[in-house]
């Protein structure tokens, strides 16, 4: 990433110590819910368009779900959010104007209240380590959106605090589905059997269109902040660019398939060809990575957001003995022996019941190292193409001083200029 004059910062001055930071909230689940197990109270925290899709299947997965207290920074996000969880499941949306807060310290209001047991966060990753070092420290069990931050400097503390989650036994879930999905649980154990030989190659693909993925002209009333949390994916302090933010599902899947592995290094393409000026922020539109794992396999990722490109969304493994492909429509292998998967294909409803059980049963599920793994394979690929440069997993893990959190205060009434997108060869690795 570029040098600038921004540090690493708190979003918000930090409040005096969370009540309950020692242990879990001493009102942990209500009464017996109608199905005759314990109800589930959750607070929300970012309820724009992908957290209201991660409550939708919440709510779905798990009956004995509450919804109970909501914060965002826009009102009028809630009202839809709320809109669309009431069409269907009205009878568990207990919010109400006094558990409904907005502002960029809405979420500390959350962690405050006892009657909470987990709190989701969906808002853009920028906010993530901050948030989900409060909540840890809060004793409130945790689901994540992922990329787990933007920058080494959050990845560093999302590891951090995951060991903090797990000394007091608290849950983190992700949302990488896929972990989660029957078709790559699967493939990734047939692959990891021997299928199709010793590995060799592993490839990561997210080619796509979502030129305009959360994007929308800026209106006059809103202010430089708020059109950049509007339109987050398109500036990288918020989103980490599309290379973080979406290809880390399938980044993840490489990284894990070779036994949650890191690569070694580096190098990295990319730039801006359809995304033009500053109203589509400081992101780039594609991507492409060649990464060096241990044992002599070659890694590759690759993702656009371009209109009109043949879609790829999948993973592509290659071994001495054949090639095998996953995806979110299906698996199957060919070489050696030829295999096909026909099965459920969901992981978003046993990701949340996986949740609800571990919690139950006091063995909670913790994906933090799962989450940073992926983030930094994204980030390390980023600032690669960012730079032009090859870059180790050693550096970026301990050297790096990457730290995109703004250097100004966080505020709808000033002006809050962002950076201009990276260009390789003339930015440099911090």
């Amino acid at each position: 990433m570029t040098k600038s004059s921004i540090s690493r910062r708190n979003f918000i001055a930090k409040s005096s110590a969370i009540s309950g930071a020692a242990m879990v909230g001493t009102k942990m689940f209500a009464s017996n819910h109608g199905s005759g197990k314990k109800a589930l109270r959750i607070g929300w925290v970012g309820t724009g368009n992908r957290g209201t899709n991660d409550m939708i299947n919440c709510l779905k997965a798990v009956p004995e779900v509450e919804l109970i207290a909501v914060a965002d920074l826009f009102q009028d996000k809630v009202d839809y959010a709320l809109s669309r969880l009431n069409e269907t499941y009205a009878d568990r949306i207990k919010v109400d104007s006094s558990t409904t807060y907005l502002g960029f310290d809405g979420y500390r209001k959350i962690l405050e209240m006892d009657e909470v047991d987990v709190v989701f966060f969906t808002t853009p990753p920028g906010f993530r380590p901050q948030h989900f070092t409060d909540a840890a420290e809060a004793g409130k069990h945790i689901y994540l959106e992922k990329p787990g931050a933007v920058d080494a400097s959050g990845v560093r503390s999302i590891l951090k605090t995951t060991a903090i989650a797990k000394k007091k036994n608290l849950s983190v879930t992700v949302g990488m589905q896929q972990r989660f999905s029957p078709q790559y649980i699967e493939f990734i154990k047939r692959v990891q059997d021997g299928a199709i030989g010793d590995i060799v190659h592993v490839g990561a693909y997210w080619y796509g269109v979502m030129k305009n993925w959360h994007w929308e002209p800026r209106k006059p009333e809103w202010s430089d902040l708020e059109y950049q949390i509007r339109t987050w994916p398109h500036w990288t302090w918020l989103s980490g660019d599309c290379c973080v933010e979406q290809l880390c599902h399938n980044l993840d899947i490489n990284n894990w398939v070779q036994g949650d592995v890191s690569p070694i290094s580096c190098r990295g393409t990319g730039g801006r060809e359809v995304r033009k000026g500053p109203d589509y922020g400081n992101i780039y539109d594609h991507f492409a990575f060649d990464y060096v794992y241990p044992n002599n396999v070659v890694g590759m990722g690759m993702n656009c957001q371009i209109e009109g490109v043949s879609r790829r969304v999948e993973n592509q493994i290659t071994g001495t003995n054949g090639m095998a492909t996953v995806s979110r429509s299906g698996a199957q292998f060919k070489g050696y022996y030829d295999w096909k998967y026909d099965g459920d294909l969901n992981g978003d409803i046993p990701m949340y019941k996986a949740m609800y059980k571990g919690i139950l049963e006091e063995n909670p599920v913790n994906m933090g190292e799962i989450l940073a793994n992926a983030t930094m394979t994204g980030i390390i690929g980023r600032n690669a193409a960012y730079t032009g440069r090859a870059l180790t997993w050693k550096w970026i893990m301990n050297g790096s001083k990457e730290d995109l959190t703004p250097g100004n205060a966080l505020s709808f009434d000033t002006s809050f200029p962002a950076d201009a997108p990276p260009v390789p060869g003339v930015s440099v690795p911090v």
